[in-house]
């Protein structure tokens, strides 16, 4: 084989030795997903991705097609310089106050009706916004954002929104997350919630 055309799924620990090149098409499409963690996926993955040329006894290179060669995750990749990401990616993070800095839940609602579901997700923001609102101004501040669509607004006929909370508190969290779930009930059966405390992705 000649030419290899795929998928991520090629950067997956596959030991290739006689590739001499890797060429990565639209590099930005990570970045512009909505999630903190954007950066540092399109990190990984360049990363990865650029381990797979020159693994045998021939030199590599990897071409990177971007529109933003200048932002820092594609900069620390093409190093590689992993502690040099880390540490601007941990600056960001502390700035706009996400994790590790501080602890996610993401309520997730859905239903059939894309009112109701929106009815849904400013209910249980609602409720989430009572705990928050004894903590103003102190170090278990809980900060509640949305309700909003969902990035994937509709999957399977199901309108989807979400609503995260934010905190620094690891009590708060729980006490947020717990008034969510203790206000599913006055929900319309159709409307189905899933609570991720800490999510991986904010799809």
């Amino acid at each position: 084989v000649d030419i290899l055309v795929g998928t991520q799924m090629v950067t997956k620990g596959h030991d290739l030795p006689h590739v001499t090149l890797v060429g990565v098409i639209s590099a930005d499409a990570a970045l512009s997903i909505p999630d903190f963690r954007a950066s540092e996926r399109t990190f990984q993955l360049l990363v990865q991705v650029a381990g797979r040329a020159g693994r045998g006894e021939t030199p590599g290179r990897v071409l990177v097609q971007t529109y933003a060669p200048e932002h820092h995750a594609i900069r620390f990749a093409l190093r590689p310089d992993v502690l040099g990401f880390l540490e601007h990616e941990l600056r960001d993070r502390r700035e706009l106050g996400y994790p590790p800095f501080s602890r996610v839940v993401l309520v997730r609602v859905d239903a059939l009706d894309e009112k109701e579901a929106e009815r849904g997700a400013a209910e249980l923001a609602g409720a989430a916004r009572g705990v928050a609102r004894q903590a103003v101004g102190s170090a278990d501040a809980l900060y509640v954002l949305g309700p909003t669509a969902a990035p994937i607004a509709k999957v399977r006929n199901r309108y989807r929104f979400r609503v995260m909370l934010r905190t620094a508190s690891r009590e708060s969290v729980r006490r947020g997350a717990l008034a969510v779930h203790a206000a599913i009930p006055r929900l319309p059966r159709a409307v189905r919630v899933a609570i991720d405390v800490d999510p991986v992705g904010l799809l």
